[in-house]
């Protein structure tokens, strides 16, 4: 047993030896340009994979996806009613600045969130509303988002996502028309939560 502890410890001063054997003649100044690539490349899919997995797309996509399955819950939780509040419609997204994003988050820090956190199930019930009109008149009911035309960075966490949104009702009323349509819609985005949801009220209508 003594003896097969110290064959481990003569082993292990071996490895240890070898590492800083290897680390003293390692050639950085040859092999640095292609490590400093290596980690550049790995950065560079990282955030890839990252605007790909998630970000201001995707917070769009499941936004509309959650519309899609008349589920009020996973719709609210989709939104930041305090950044909602805070940007209403204050602000132009193609005519944004940097002083309009100071108003923002100073706007943000001021909202009273103990009422916006009392009006949430206020506004779950005017979904729940709005979701059993559509349940209750529609034989089918597809939303979805075609296209992410464009995302626009305004400010740190902040953006403005430009997509195509296709509608499809089928109405239960034999005499109502179909509606079958589409239309650019501008999101705003901030922390991947929408605080504006442009003109989807009025095309939803």
């Amino acid at each position: 047993m003594e003896e097969e502890n110290n064959n481990q410890e003569i082993f292990q001063r071996e490895v240890n030896q070898e590492k800083t054997s290897f680390i003293k003649n390692f050639n950085f100044k040859k092999y640095g340009p292609i490590i400093g690539g290596a980690i550049g490349l790995i950065i560079i899919i990282i955030i890839a994979l990252g605007l790909i997995m998630g970000g201001p797309q995707k917070a769009v996509k499941k936004y509309i996806s959650a519309i899609n399955s008349l589920n009020a819950k996973k719709a609210i939780k989709c939104i930041d009613y305090v950044g909602y509040d805070s940007w209403k419609w204050s602000y132009d997204v193609d005519d944004f600045k940097k002083e309009d994003y100071e108003e923002f988050l100073k706007n943000y820090k001021e909202v009273d969130k103990s009422t916006i956190e009392k009006d949430m199930n206020k506004y779950t019930e005017i979904l729940d509303d709005g979701f059993d009109d559509i349940k209750d008149n529609s034989k089918s009911f597809s939303i979805k988002v075609k296209k992410i035309k464009s995302v626009k960075k305004l400010e740190k966490d902040l953006y403005a996502v430009r997509a195509r949104i296709a509608l499809k009702i089928k109405p239960k009323d034999k005499y109502e028309n179909e509606i079958d349509k589409t239309d650019t819609i501008t999101f705003v985005v901030y922390k991947n939560k929408i605080i504006n949801s442009g003109d989807l009220g009025d095309f939803l209508d």
